[in-house]
């Protein structure tokens, strides 16, 4: 509930006189932000936050854990409300409705989206995440205001050209790449420990003159098993088996293994089938090859054409919502209690 500052105030002054004696020792309400005239009351925003604070009690042990979890949900909870209410006064000021057949229509579209009915979706939303249907409703109705606001805001200023199409494309391929399991081998050259500089220089030409013999056709395998100093890999040919990057689920479960930061930053520069240059591993110089990466999703730049174009528009609704907020908020008063 956004309520005016001066009523709010009002209601808090007339319930601590009408308080009892012991009342002062618990405070059961007050101002956590304030945006312009208005206020939002911790009422609200533990209202706002009830469903959030029940996942995170059914996920998160009791304690300090538990406890910091739930301290960020209000701090990015309230920052959202803040910037819910100076969307709610430009809409007010702009004179935008969101009328109930808009929200309605909403529905329809989520639950055909889904494939289920209406009432369905409502009591998906009540299990999954104890919405109730008008709490669903008024997010439905929030969602539909900004997106009003941001048309409002943006029409007409959206241009989006090849080039900028066939830069996102490129910038989604490189980003799922770290996201696919890889498999590679390797040529592992040790430096004993004490070793002169002129030995390590021709372990280090030697690395790189594999390197140029595998890129110029050489099994890469046979070379493993003539050179190698690694004992687990070399009669397999250097074989590392699949890789998860660093980073996703199957690296983060133990399902795959990762390899070290470095080595996996040059097997993602190269593609499959590529020999990389050698490089120094602790004690060792390496020479890897990539024998094959997962496939990609994205064949070609016109099949993904659909995909890139809307995130390309939501990233440009992105920034132009964060400029609006911006200007927003140095045109009004807002202070944040929390």
């Amino acid at each position: 509930m956004r309520v005016p500052l001066r009523l709010a105030l009002a209601g808090l002054v007339a319930a601590a006189a009408f308080a009892s004696p012991l009342a002062h020792a618990v405070v059961s309400e007050r101002i956590v932000a304030v945006i312009g005239d208005r206020a939002i009351l911790l009422s609200d925003l533990r209202q706002r936050a009830r469903p959030f604070l029940l996942q995170i009690q059914a996920r998160v042990p009791p304690g300090a854990q538990q406890a910091a979890a739930e301290s960020q949900v209000f701090r990015d909870l309230l920052q959202k409300m803040v910037d819910e209410e100076l969307e709610g006064q430009a809409a007010e000021k702009a004179n935008i409705r969101v009328t109930s057949e808009e929200i309605e229509n909403a529905f329809r579209n989520i639950a055909a989206a889904e494939q289920v009915t209406v009432e369905e979706l409502f009591r998906m939303a009540r299990a999954s995440s104890g919405l109730t249907d008008q709490e669903y409703r008024d997010e439905i109705r929030r969602q539909i205001l900004e997106g009003k606001m941001l048309q409002l805001r943006v029409k007409g200023r959206v241009r989006i050209t090849e080039q900028d199409v066939r830069s996102a494309f490129d910038r989604l391929v490189r980003e799922e790449r770290r996201r696919r399991d890889y498999h590679p081998a390797w040529i592992v050259l040790r430096v004993l420990p004490g070793s002169s500089a002129e030995a390590v220089e021709e372990r280090r030409a030697l690395a790189a003159a594999l390197a140029e013999r595998a890129r110029g056709g050489e099994d890469f395998a046979a070379l493993a098993r003539q050179f190698s100093d690694d004992t687990a890999t070399r009669e397999e040919g250097g074989d590392l088996g699949v890789r998860a990057p660093q980073g996703t689920q199957a690296a983060a479960t133990g399902q795959r293994e990762v390899m070290a930061p470095e080595l996996e930053a040059a097997l993602m520069a190269i593609e499959p089938g590529g020999v990389t240059a050698p490089m120094r591993a602790g004690d060792a110089f390496v020479v890897m090859k990539l024998l094959s990466r997962q496939p990609s999703r994205f064949t070609t730049l016109e099949a993904a054409r659909p995909e890139v174009f809307q995130r390309l528009q939501a990233e440009i609704m992105t920034k132009a919502k964060q400029k609006w907020l911006d200007d927003l908020k140095r045109g009004t008063h807002v202070e944040v209690r929390l």
